[in-house]
Parts: structure tokens; sequence; C-alpha cells
């Protein structure tokens, strides 16, 4: 029998790389875009670990409070802490206009600030992915 969790979460990840290939092509040409998918990328792949571990699917976008939940049983979550506040300010700000901050999304992210985000998502990602490898190890042996 399938395992639903597992296949769920699975799709997740999924998702979460082709966000951060998103975020990859629009570094140069939408740097506000590709903040924002880096964001998305980071909050998915980090809602399949909770998936894959039957922990739910948390109804947050914080990139910071969802590490705080796993940090627990995942201690090398605790690496991303400093980025997650980064990204947690690239969920809104990058898509709507704000008159009391003067800026247009479009115009206020620089392909540096796309470059940071896209390397701090790669590197979520990555600690998610290697926790998914665990899992099928442990699964294996």
């Amino acid at each position: 029998m399938k395992n639903l969790w597992t296949e769920d979460a699975i799709l997740w990840l999924g998702q979460a790389e082709l966000d951060l290939s998103t975020a990859r092509q629009l570094i140069v040409t939408a740097s506000y875009a590709a903040c924002f998918y880096a964001q998305q990328a980071s909050e998915k792949a980090l809602k399949s670990v909770y998936v894959l571990y039957g922990l739910g699917l948390p109804r947050v976008h914080s990139i910071g409070r969802l590490i705080a939940g796993l940090e627990d049983q995942f201690s090398m979550m605790s690496a991303h802490r400093d980025s997650a506040a980064i990204l947690d300010g690239y969920y809104i700000g990058t898509r709507y206009p704000s008159a009391e901050l003067g800026q247009i999304p479009g115009k206020n992210y620089t392909p540096k600030n796309a470059e940071d985000a896209v390397t701090m998502a790669e590197e979520i990602v990555r600690t998610c992915q290697n926790i998914f490898a665990q899992s099928q190890l442990s699964e294996d042996g």
C-alpha cells in the first residue's frame, strides 16, 4: 500500500524545486518576483518535511515559524534562522505596492537581492532534500 503522506510530501518538495528554478530564471529580469519565488520555494520545501513526518500542514507562510517548528526534530534547521528573517520579508513586500513606504515592488528589488534570496532558498531546499534522503535511508536500513 502506498504511503500517501510520503507521496504528498514528494509533491510539495517537487513544487519547491520548480519554484526555485523559476526564481533562478527571474534574478535579472524580475528581481522582485525572484525574491518571492525564493520565499515560496523555501516555504514549500519546509512544508514538505512537515508532511513527510506526518506533522500536518501548517497554515502559515512564515519561514521563521516553519523552521522553529522543526528545530527540535532537525537541529540543522537552526542554521537557516537568519535567512528566514530575510525571506519572510519577501512574502508580501514583493507583491504589493505600499504608499506608506512609497514603493512599487517591481522597482524596489535588485538582482543582488534576488541572488541572495535564491542562495538562501537553495540552502533551505537542500537541507529539506537531505532530510528526505535520510528518511529514505532509515526506511531502507
